[in-house]
């Protein structure tokens, strides 16, 4: 298990907002990811807190995120619209694009907005809760540089997107999905290292035999001083044909039907972002997302008191889902219950990784004259 440090969030947001910002983004920008880093503490998705600025950093030195731009929609339907990214953030992009979603939603009921041409947006469950909060169904995903491999295959071609999608709610916990559309990714390289942590399967292949595993440290390869955006020699199997079929399923939202989007199978590698020194060289290299999507629906919209009888239906229906008699030693919970718990009391106190700690602090923050002294001090 990894070793982790308890810091207020009120902290680990300004902290965040402030470096940022010192390397060239606005503040709103730097909001934008604070938010949804903090965000993804709070819900407990630790892998992809404060470790996940690294997936910013990386592409922003590599010359792949531009800081100066800022994402426009470039076309739009009655029930949809494609937003560019200007090579920036996807948290910048993935708020945007909520944005138009829910404004389009509430006047047709329904509405899907395209993304592309943006880099990494963190964790999907931030946009999605703020969709459910303003009273929609959301649905959102990326896709990812490869880093799996099809059914059958040992060589690294489809994403590990993440996926998210949030129904209104009531008093009962909403029905929320929060999960990964295949078994490993970089963060989980890391935690092989750093944790001695296992896969929950046998999910690495080897390159050369085609045999699988559940250690990823053999294949482990570190991307320059971090410690949570590591690339591995080794390609990641799928749990069963049916987390193939989603996978593909996704990919053709986020890329295949997305107006401009790139398909998984034409981004980059990790190493490629990481072995592009070169200025002449970085203009070449795509962010590291090929697509995007964010779907919408406002229950408002589709029948009377829309969002008063979908918040029954979804507490109706969870509560029955709770009241199923369990298993021996074993209880039934909502998927995500514990994170939207703790987003709904305000938790201020999150656990952060230690080694993402080290890094942001100690690696990234000094290049633009910061420090954890430093930005205590200006935060009291």
């Amino acid at each position: 298990m990894p070793n982790y440090i308890t810091e207020r969030v009120s902290f680990l947001h300004y902290a965040i907002r402030q470096v940022f910002q010192a390397a060239g983004a606005t503040e709103l920008h730097a909001n934008y990811v604070a938010d949804g880093i903090t965000f993804a503490h709070l819900q407990g998705k630790q892998l992809q807190g404060l470790g996940v600025y690294e997936a910013l950093d990386l592409p922003l030195v590599m010359g792949s995120l531009d800081l100066s731009t800022k994402p426009e929609m470039i076309a739009q339907g009655p029930a949809w619209a494609v937003v560019d990214g200007n090579r920036s953030s996807g948290y910048y992009c993935l708020n945007i694009m909520a944005d138009i979603a829910m404004d389009i939603a509430s006047t047709s009921g329904i509405a899907i907005v395209f993304g592309g041409n943006h880099n990494d947006g963190g964790s999907f469950a931030s946009y999605v809760y703020r969709a459910q909060q303003a009273g929609f169904f959301a649905m959102a995903s990326n896709n990812t540089v490869p880093l799996a491999a099809p059914w059958g295959g040992k060589e690294n071609r489809l994403s590990c997107p993440p996926f998210d999608a949030m129904v209104p709610n009531g008093e009962q916990p909403p029905i929320w999905v929060s999960t990964m559309l295949a078994e490993f990714y970089d963060a989980h390289v890391a935690q092989a290292v750093h944790s001695n942590e296992k896969l929950t399967g046998d999910y690495a292949i080897d390159p050369d035999s085609g045999q699988v595993s559940d250690d990823l440290r053999p294949y482990a390869q570190q991307i320059n001083a971090y410690t949570r955006v590591f690339d591995a020699t080794c390609a990641g199997q799928l749990s069963s044909p049916r987390m193939f079929s989603l996978n593909l399923w996704n990919e053709a939202l986020t890329a295949i039907v997305n107006p401009i989007g790139i398909p998984s199978t034409e981004l980059p590698t990790v190493a490629d972002y990481a072995e592009n020194e070169s200025g002449e060289e970085k203009a070449a290299l795509p962010p590291s997302v090929g697509g995007s999507y964010f779907l919408c629906i406002d229950p408002s919209a589709l029948m009377p008191d829309g969002l008063a009888k979908t918040k029954s239906r979804s507490d109706a229906y969870t509560q029955s889902i709770l009241n199923t008699p369990s298993k021996p030693d074993e209880s039934v919970r909502m998927p995500g219950q514990n994170g939207y718990s703790s987003l709904q009391r305000g938790d201020e106190e999150v656990k952060v990784i230690c080694q993402h700690w080290d890094t942001f602090f100690e690696h990234i923050a000094p290049r633009y004259g910061l420090s954890e002294a430093i930005l205590r001090q200006n935060y009291r």
